[in-house]
């Protein structure tokens, strides 16, 4: 008799000898395409996802430009269930097939991947005579003109994954110890400013750290954190600089959070905002008990992978009469992460929130968003919804007279300026340009200097992540100490009596 197994195994196997695939990473898929988690297959090629109680299981093998899976949830088996691997998926740590064999000590670090936590990121790329879109909307919306509303442009778009490994949870640093007589009790306050506090966060410390790690995003839909554009007139040089980009980005917020305010104070008063409070007892009567708050860490092994270029097509837009309270009120979130000029925040918390709205307040939204109409209608564009933009695209032509909608994927990978970048559904699409220099690309995968060079793109890093909350531990020193001439019962209640008034003398210096 089988026992009931709570998760479904799939194995990612090669399309031709049947081997099993290593560092796939597998996507379930939700409502309207948006991925629900990310598993990695393990060196066994093994992927394990939670059952659910769902008719249908829709799943992704490979990235996001890979047709979907879509499964009978209720026949399929315990039994590992074969997925074929994607011909061109790059593996982190493989070389190139026609590559002659390396030295074992030039070999990449990450040869058998294991499970782990999967990121994804996205950065556009554009030639060096657009780049005028690449720049900061802050410098660029008081100088430069709007676009024309016709053109598009057309770049490249570079996805990235991150595979985060981890290697177990140590303490930290020690950040405040005291000690208690026996009988005494102390309240002291915990103050956490590494992470976030809003009551209906529910992003876990690694989404927080990827955000972190990209550019500002539009909305929280988004598959890929996407990253700040780049000129890419040499598409190598492009990908090992964006993987050494986000090693490094990843690295500093790391060391970021750890710097950020985290303390431990004894309360006197009133509760302070945000902070929790722990209460202290020395419950031991033989002697003095000394508590130490410690910061947990995590320590985690963080392997960017290859980029995957594909080509892509930015659109600009331009929407009428979007300088309204229902449109701030529809888009408020979106238009908020978005501001070119911060010090509106304020107002527009107003007018999503106050009743009545300031009328000073709501003008001064509404002629900023009149005034940066380009910018805002592609923010409103790229957060809105993927059915009303699919109508928007349709009337929309490519130079070639062909509806956008025949000839990009509906999805948004990030907001150049006043552009939407979507990713081309063919090399066909693209400009000669690009297709000669995307071309180039994977011509050049057969050479043994450019399969180095390939191999070189993929970086590992080793990164410390500070875990929420503190922890406690704690420790007692008896008042009665051995000597070789024993002082009695007397001289050991005395040795309690200076134990106990050292611990209140500290205790007043730390005050």
């Amino acid at each position: 008799m089988t026992t009931w197994q709570d998760s479904w195994t799939f194995r990612i196997v090669d399309q031709d000898t049947g081997a099993a695939v290593p560092g796939v990473p597998v996507s379930v898929l939700e409502g309207g395409g948006r991925a629900g988690g990310y598993w990695v297959s393990d060196a066994d090629g093994l992927v394990r996802i939670p059952k659910h109680d769902q008719p249908r299981l829709r799943l992704r093998v490979g990235l996001r430009n890979e047709e979907a899976i879509e499964l009978d949830a209720r026949s399929l088996p315990d039994d590992p269930i074969p997925l074929t691997a994607p011909r061109d998926i790059p593996v982190a740590g493989a070389a190139a097939p026609s590559a002659p064999p390396a030295p074992p000590a030039a070999a990449p670090a990450a040869t058998q991947p294991q499970p782990g936590h999967l990121m994804r990121f996205a950065r556009i790329g554009v030639l060096p005579q657009d780049q005028d879109i690449t720049a900061a909307p802050d410098a660029q919306h008081s100088a430069a003109p709007p676009p024309d509303p016709t053109t598009v442009r057309y770049g490249v778009l570079l996805e990235v994954e991150l595979i985060w490994q981890s290697l177990g949870a140590q303490a930290g640093d020690t950040l405040y110890s005291i000690s208690l007589g026996p009988g005494e009790e102390v309240k002291l306050a915990v103050s956490d400013g590494r992470w976030r506090k809003k009551p209906d966060a529910r992003e876990r410390p690694l989404q927080i750290v990827a955000k972190m790690v990209g550019a500002r995003q539009l909305g929280d839909g988004m598959d890929a954190v996407p990253l700040d554009p780049c000129v890419a007139s040499n598409l190598p040089s492009a990908a090992a600089d964006t993987v050494r980009l986000l090693a490094e980005r990843t690295v500093r917020t790391c060391e970021a959070l750890r710097r950020r305010a985290l303390g431990v104070t004894e309360l006197e008063g009133e509760q302070p905002v945000g902070a929790s409070v722990r209460t202290l007892r020395n419950m031991r009567s033989e002697g003095v008990l000394t508590y130490h708050f410690v910061e947990p860490v995590e320590r985690h092994r963080v392997i960017v992978r290859t980029p995957r270029l594909r080509p892509a097509l930015l659109v600009p837009f331009r929407l009428p009469n979007i300088a309204t309270r229902e449109v701030v009120r529809r888009f408020g979130h979106a238009l908020r992460r978005s501001l070119l000029d911060r010090a509106l925040g304020p107002d527009i918390d107003q007018v999503l929130g106050a009743d009545p709205v300031p009328a000073a307040a709501e003008q001064r939204v509404y002629a900023h968003i009149a005034a940066h109409l380009p910018y805002y209608s592609a923010t409103i564009i790229a957060a809105g919804d993927p059915a009303e933009r699919f109508f928007a695209l349709a009337k929309l032509r490519d130079p070639r007279g062909r509806p956008l909608t025949d000839v990009i994927e509906n999805v948004v990978v990030d907001r150049v300026g006043n552009y939407v970048a979507f990713p081309l559904r063919s090399p066909d699409f693209t400009t000669p340009e690009w297709r000669s220099a995307l071309a180039g690309l994977a011509a050049l995968a057969a050479p043994a200097s450019s399969a180095a060079q390939l191999a070189r793109a993929s970086q590992e890093v080793i990164v410390t992540l500070p875990v929420p909350g503190v922890w406690l531990r704690s420790e007692l020193f008896p008042a009665h100490l051995a000597t070789e001439s024993d002082a009695g019962a007397a001289g050991a209640a005395g040795a309690e009596d200076v134990k106990t008034e050292a611990a209140r003398t500290e205790r007043r210096k730390r005050r």
